[in-house]
């Protein structure tokens, strides 16, 4: 209908159709919203962990990851793994991505709590088929004068 003596035409039926779409489109982005704040909340603690932490500052101060990876050693997002803390005990086994210009790495991080102290079974940076044990320090070059 047109407007007739400045009365406005009726306004059409809207299709059920569109609010079913609607519907979707609105339950499907809750979905992906809850789904990405539940991953941010478990990459978030993982991150603040003492483990992670630790195994991170490690490889990012040892000169045998930097002589690997070059500098600056940049930590990855997806790290996969699991933390249990109850009370002052609980263990840690992560699996965290690291990269530097020379290629990527990967963070192998075991450990346990006992009486809210973190014992560190092994922290291996490894890429490809190269490993390097954090846990053990760096060679230092041999200051001793040679045996005559």
């Amino acid at each position: 209908m047109t407007e007739t003596y400045g009365q406005p035409a009726p306004p059409k039926p809207t299709s059920p159709f569109v609010w079913v779409g609607l519907g979707c489109g609105l339950v499907f982005f809750g979905i992906v919203g809850f789904i990405a704040f539940i991953l941010f909340v478990v990459f978030s603690s993982m991150r603040s962990s003492t483990p992670y932490q630790e195994a991170v500052r490690r490889a990012q101060s040892d000169p045998r990851v930097i002589e690997m990876l070059g500098q600056p050693v940049n930590v990855g997002w997806f790290i996969s793994g699991s933390i249990k803390t109850q009370n002052r005990d609980g263990y840690a086994n992560l699996s965290i991505p690291i990269s530097g210009p020379r290629g990527k790495a990967t963070i192998d991080v075991s450990a346990v709590k006992r009486r809210g102290q973190w014992i560190y079974n092994e922290i291996i940076v490894t890429k490809e088929k190269e490993e390097i044990d954090l846990l053990s320090p760096p060679e230092s070059p041999d200051t001793s004068p040679p045996a005559e």
